[in-house]
């Protein structure tokens, strides 16, 4: 099972950082859960067109 998870401006408690095996961060900078979810959603779409071997879109 894979789980993303966007944490608030002061990140997660220590016991969310226990649980997981790994960590991302897109900033130092703080962006409202809408925007994360905006750039969340297409890096994961650029990423899967990037493994089927889709042109980039200025080509």
């Amino acid at each position: 099972t894979l789980v993303f998870v966007i944490g608030g401006p002061y990140g997660f408690s220590e016991e969310v950082y226990k649980k997981s095996q790994g960590k991302v961060s897109l900033s130092e900078m703080t962006f409202s859960h809408q925007m994360v979810r905006l750039f969340f959603i297409e890096q994961l779409y650029r990423g899967f067109t990037i493994l089927r071997n889709e042109p980039y879109h200025h080509q």
